[in-house]
């Protein structure tokens, strides 16, 4: 229980987010539903990270390794700290409901109904946003020796991108690939929710609370970045944030007349 709360207490922006996504999933897929999707999410990316973390392991992020720093005060699930691959659902839940507000959707319209062009289109964008917050994230995250979080993890063979390899990019496709596919099996089915109206006190979450999600994760890393006087990194999470704008922006859907 003492290293359970230390994990929540030493971790709370991770839980904050996971929290938040798991809200904002259920409010339109029911609880159940969403839970136990954000459980196939962290069973991918743990399976992913684990693969690709192991002395000899590669694929898909390329080859990275952890450091035992903080042991003793969170949660450790093998060689991986817990924490590590939560943040791919609330991560996927942003991305995808951000994405859908171009196309007049959400997050329910996003995983059901029949798989046409509309929702290859909307799945392309969301994992182009997903795989661009990384871009942000996994930067401030290798300098964690610097801020609160700690230094837990390094690429033995050094990046391109600020010290990141351009693989560990590429994973995180895969990685979004696999959640989204997992998402949209009726397992267990998504639910039609009742969703309140617009004098509730929750009018309007629906729509926004993916893009307030999505933004809050972008400008946490772009302050890290900047707190650490890293401008050349804040510059380009900038710029990422634009092409995310324009990702979106891309993919409006221009009213029928």
């Amino acid at each position: 229980m003492h290293l359970l709360m230390s994990t929540l207490l030493f971790r709370w922006y991770v839980f904050f987010f996971w929290g938040i996504g798991l809200f904002l999933l259920a409010r339109q897929t029911d609880f159940f539903p969403a839970l136990t999707r954000f459980i196939f999410a962290y069973l991918i990316a743990y399976g992913c990270e684990d693969a690709s973390s192991r002395p000899d392991g590669w694929f898909p992020f390329g080859h990275y390794a952890y450091l035992p720093t903080t042991r003793g005060q969170e949660i450790w699930i093998g060689h991986l700290p817990l924490m590590d691959s939560l943040s791919f659902a609330f991560l996927m839940v942003a991305s995808l409901g951000t994405m859908a507000i171009f196309q007049g959707k959400n997050l329910r319209d996003a995983l059901t109904g029949r798989f046409n062009r509309d929702k290859v289109d909307l799945w392309m964008r969301a994992l182009i946003a997903f795989v661009l917050i990384d871009v942000v994230i996994d930067p401030a995250s290798l300098r964690g020796n610097r801020w609160f979080l700690g230094q837990i993890y390094y690429y033995p063979a050094g990046g391109r991108y600020f010290g990141v390899p351009l693989a560990n990019f590429a994973g995180w496709a895969v990685v979004g690939t696999l959640i989204l596919m997992a998402w949209s099996l009726p397992l267990p089915p998504v639910r039609k929710v009742s969703l309140q109206g617009v004098g509730s006190p929750f009018s309007g979450i629906d729509q926004w609370g993916p893009v307030f999600l999505y933004s809050s994760v972008f400008l946490f890393n772009l302050s890290i970045a900047v707190y650490l006087g890293e401008w050349g990194l804040g510059l380009a999470d900038i710029f990422v944030g634009l092409l995310v704008f324009f990702t979106g922006v891309c993919c409006r859907k221009t009213p029928k007349v």
